[in-house]
């Protein structure tokens, strides 16, 4: 089930930041996996996994369903391109993902922000049904845990437009490049909301995907 060349998402277990990681499966070899090196999704930096590390691995299958499996670093393979190798429990031990969970997008979505202090007005750098990435300025004072308000504006493919006004906390924030980032979680999303972004997201990924920049 899981091929050769299929790009893979990487969580660390048991860790207290949320992270996520990009990589490919590049050999088989029994229950060995192999991998290329992974990339950190939001820094795009090279990240290295000592042995033992645990992660839970997902994937797309046939572009419509994510399994995932857990998983542990066993060792390393030094070939054409270094690679990292993990256990693969085989195609029974895979459990399939519920699509919602899964679909995060880049996109570039007019949003305001209000905190218990200040609003502010950016824009986003990526959506889920469950959250989004905003661009703030480094004076702004967002702190994990805090709660804020999120407006967002998503305009359809039909032409239409949603406005969006959601309770929310700060997960965490970050510097990227000569940016920074905050990292935001919905809370008490209706379901037309959460159908509406989901709806916006797969659409969004569809027209990624028709341009050669996505691979599902």
């Amino acid at each position: 089930m899981l091929k050769i060349g299929t790009t893979l998402t990487l969580e660390p277990i048991q860790t207290e930041k949320s992270e996520k990681f990009r990589c490919k499966a590049v050999e088989f070899k029994d229950s060995k996996l192999y991998i290329d090196y992974p990339v950190h999704t939001e820094t795009e930096r090279t990240v290295f996994l000592i042995d033992g590390t645990q992660l839970k691995v997902s994937f797309v299958y046939n572009e419509t369903t994510v399994f995932s499996f857990e998983t542990e670093v066993t060792g390393r393979k030094k070939s054409n391109i270094p690679m990292i190798c993990l256990h693969y429990p085989g195609d029974d031990e895979l459990v399939k993902v519920q699509r919602r969970q899964f679909v995060r997008v880049e996109t570039s979505v007019d949003a305001a922000v209000i905190t218990p202090t200040a609003s502010y007005t950016t824009i986003t750098t990526d959506l889920s049904a469950g959250g989004c990435a905003v661009k703030v300025h480094k004076d702004h004072n967002y702190e994990a845990g805090m709660e804020v308000e999120i407006i967002l504006v998503l305009h359809m493919q039909t032409g239409e437009y949603h406005y969006f006004n959601v309770p929310g906390k700060v997960v965490r924030v970050w510097d990227k490049g000569s940016g920074r980032i905050a990292s935001l979680e919905f809370n008490e999303l209706k379901d037309n909301q959460q159908q509406n972004i989901l709806r916006f997201c797969f659409e969004r990924q569809l027209t990624l995907r028709n341009k050669g920049l996505v691979e599902y």
